[in-house]
């Protein structure tokens, strides 16, 4: 049996759960008024929500390379293009700031609860790797996520890839653009 997958507009209050890098960043471009509604529930303390170093570490990436694109130093949300860019522009890498204070006011407003990531969850989460086919950033969030006392069962993202695990629910927004 599949996940069961749910619309996150019905996520319901005082729940706990793990939020995909993309949950954020579809908020931040403005691509989903759902997504963008759930940021403003976990700022208000009606939903609980982890993540781990990887979701933020993704998400830091994600910002820079939007934020590249909106002035123009690159043709694409492309990490290549901005790469090239950086190595012919160092001297203006300090006119990208924005995407960095946008991911520090995310981190106080929400007040996430990061899960720890070692050697172990990544010697561990080869299981889900291999059973499910999972890449490795998803073997580490279905890691987290399973071995956090209690173990999470409900996922927020837009991602597919988690649609064929048992025992998940998964919320995602229904209302992409």
């Amino acid at each position: 049996m599949a996940a069961i997958i749910n619309d996150i507009a019905e996520l319901p209050t005082g729940s706990q759960v793990f939020v995909d890098t993309n949950i954020f960043y579809l908020s931040y471009r403005v691509k989903s008024l759902t997504c963008k509604r759930l940021i403003q529930r976990i700022q208000d303390g009606e939903i609980v929500a982890y993540v781990n170093l990887q979701v933020l570490s993704d998400l830091l990436h994600k910002l820079m390379l939007a934020e590249a694109f909106q002035k123009g130093y690159i043709k694409g949300i492309n990490a290549t293009q901005l790469k090239d860019w950086l190595t012919k522009n160092r001297s203006l890498s300090y006119t990208l700031t924005d995407y960095q204070n946008h991911f520090e006011q995310l981190l106080t407003d929400l007040k996430l609860k990061v899960l720890p990531m070692d050697e172990t969850l990544l010697k561990d989460t080869k299981k889900e790797r291999v059973e499910y086919g999972l890449m490795t950033g998803d073997s580490l969030h279905l890691g987290n996520m399973k071995y956090h006392h209690p173990p999470l069962t409900d996922l927020v993202t837009f991602d597919n890839d988690f649609d064929h695990i048992t025992g998940l629910t998964i919320w995602k927004p229904m209302d992409v653009v």
